[in-house]
């Protein structure tokens, strides 16, 4: 029923869009609206847009490594489940807030991504919390939850 009002409202929207003649006629072509990407998650494969080794990122699925925020990635990621609310993985954190104690010895953490976003008509993670005992000096600058990247 949602996707039957929305493509109504789309074909609303297009065909009040439409361009008209010179003398002010509608003509038959119209202007297709664009419908922006609904925040409820559709069927099938969910993703992650992973920035690691990818600057303008790509659609992965249990990736081994993953750049969750421009500050943090993991490594050596063992995902316990994948979708499709959630993805759970365990690996080995580092980031820029922890250099250089952790460039040699990441610490043991588990990740967890969450609130699923549609765009360009995909299901994307858009959030992520991460787990992990870290030492007092790293408690305050460490990059422990916030918003995923998506297209």
């Amino acid at each position: 029923m949602r996707l039957s009002i929305v493509l109504a409202a789309a074909s609303l929207a297009a065909v009040s869009c439409g361009t008209s003649t010179p003398s002010g006629t509608p003509s038959a072509t119209a202007t297709p609206a664009s419908v922006s990407p609904s925040s409820e998650p559709q069927t099938g494969p969910v993703y992650v847009l992973n920035l690691f080794g990818d600057e303008q990122g790509r659609p992965d699925q249990s990736p081994k490594n993953l750049v969750v925020s421009e500050f943090s990635s993991l490594s050596e990621v063992t995902w316990r489940n994948w979708g499709p609310a959630t993805a759970v993985g365990a690996g080995k954190l580092s980031g820029s807030w922890c250099l250089p104690e952790c460039l040699d010895k990441p610490y043991d953490a588990t990740v967890t991504l969450s609130s699923i976003k549609v765009a360009q008509g995909q299901s994307y993670f858009s959030r992520y919390d991460i787990e992990v005992d870290l030492p007092v000096a790293q408690q305050e600058g460490a990059d422990l939850s916030g918003t995923l990247a998506t297209p």
